[in-house]
C-alpha cells in the first residue's frame, strides 16, 4: 500500500512552518499517497507551537508533538519513529531541504529501496551559490570533516558519507523497533545509514 509517516521535527519556526508544511501537503496530494505527518516542535520559545495547533485543526493526518524543553533533532525523531504507524518512513527538515527530490524519495521507496537519501557528496552534487557566508563556509567545511572521520572509522564508501543532509527515507525492517538508539541531539541520521549498512 502507498503508504508513509513523514517525520518532520522543528525549532523556533514560526515565521515559515505554517508556509512549508503547507507546500509539502500539496505536493503529497499531487502524489497521491496515504500519509500521516508527525511534527514534533522541539521546545520553540516562539509561536511556533500555536502555528502547529491551527494546522492540525485543518489536517487531521498531521499529528503534533511537543517536547517542553529542547530535547535535540535525534531525541525528537525518536519520539516521532515511536510514534510512527506505516512501514516506510520519510525524514525531513522544517525548511524543506531538497524538496524537488521529495518525489524521487517516495518512488524509490515504491520500488522497495530499503534507504534512500540524498548526497550532498555526489559528483552530481554542486553548490548554487558559490559565494557562501562564513557560517555556511563553517557548516561546509565541518560536514565536510564529519563525513571524512565517517570514511575511515566506519568504513562508509564516499557516497554514504553525507548523513546530515535533511531529506531520507527508508523501509523499517522486522527488528526496527527493537534498536537501540543512542543518538541524543544529533548523529540520529548516521545510526540509521550504520544500521541498514550492516
Amino acid at each position: 500500500m502507498n503508504t508513509f509517516s513523514i517525520i518532520i521535527p522543528t525549532f523556533n519556526d514560526e515565521l515559515n512552518i505554517r508556509k512549508n508544511i503547507l507546500q509539502l501537503i500539496k505536493k503529497i496530494k499531487k502524489m497521491k499517497i496515504n500519509y500521516e505527518m508527525i511534527i514534533i516542535n522541539d521546545g520553540s520559545k516562539d509561536k511556533t507551537s500555536k502555528t502547529l495547533k491551527d494546522l492540525k485543526k485543518d489536517n487531521k493526518k498531521i499529528k503534533i508533538l511537543n517536547n517542553i524543553n529542547n530535547l535535540g533533532k535525534s531525541l525528537s525523531i525518536r519520539k516521532g519513529l515511536k510514534l510512527s504507524k506505516y512501514e516506510r518512513v520519510i525524514l525531513i527538515d522544517s525548511d524543506l531541504p531538497y524538496l524537488e527530490s521529495f518525489e524521487k524519495i517516495i518512488k524509490r521507496l515504491n520500488q522497495n529501496y530499503d534507504f534512500v537519501f540524498i548526497n550532498r557528496r555526489h559528483k552530481k552534487s554542486s553548490i548554487k551559490n558559490k559565494r557562501l557566508n562564513l557560517y555556511q563556509f563553517l557548516r561546509y567545511l565541518i560536514g565536510f570533516l564529519v563525513s571524512f572521520i565517517i570514511k575511515i572509522v566506519l568504513n562508509f564508501s564516499t557516497i554514504e558519507t553525507d548523513t546530515q543532509s535533511g531529506l531520507k527515507g527508508f523501509k523499517k525492517f522486522k527488528d526496527f523497533k527493537k534498536l537501540n538508539f543512542i543518538s541524543e541531539k544529533f548523529f540520529l541520521d548516521l545510526e540509521l545509514m550504520y544500521y541498514f549498512k550492516l
